[in-house]
């Protein structure tokens, strides 16, 4: 075989290197199958299991389409935490690594930031609180929370 060439046991053919997937899980550093192949296999890998979502949410946490769409209808299509936005993110406990349920981008990513820890989360929480009533005293009064804070400043422009 030439130099700077593979075959591709798939379509039996022997093609440059750079047609091939790079990979580090071979020696040669590359996928057994040609970039055409390799993506003809793995599109035929998801379908075997139900779609490339399906693919991967039990890939990545463990449940079925169906599964994260029930959990989406038994939330009413809103996030577990702040019942307002759309939950579209599968939450799940970073330890154990079992659902808990669907969040909004904003709710995933601030458990995410806060590392699960319901100690930091409770003293957060208790912060926000604190600078409020003080704004309130000083009466600079609260900000109003997410959509009514956002009416009040497009009433004022």
């Amino acid at each position: 075989m030439p130099d700077g060439h593979k075959w591709c046991p798939e379509c039996e053919q022997v093609l440059v290197i750079e047609n091939f997937v790079r990979t580090v899980q071979s020696a040669s550093g590359y996928s057994a199958y040609c970039k055409p192949c390799h993506n003809k296999r793995s599109r035929a890998s998801r379908e075997k299991v139900g779609g490339s979502r399906t693919y991967h949410l039990t890939r990545r946490y463990g449940i079925t389409a169906d599964e994260a769409d029930h959990l989406l209808e038994a939330q009413g299509g809103l996030c577990a935490i702040c019942r307002t936005a759309a939950a579209g993110h599968v939450d799940h406990d970073h330890v154990t690594g079992r659902v808990r349920q669907l969040l909004c981008f904003n709710c995933n990513g601030g458990l995410g930031q806060f590392r699960d820890d319901p100690v930091v989360l409770r003293a957060a929480a208790d912060y926000v609180e604190r600078h409020r009533a003080r704004q309130a005293a000083e009466g600079e009064g609260a900000p109003a929370p997410g959509p009514a804070r956002r009416a009040a400043r497009a009433a004022h422009r």
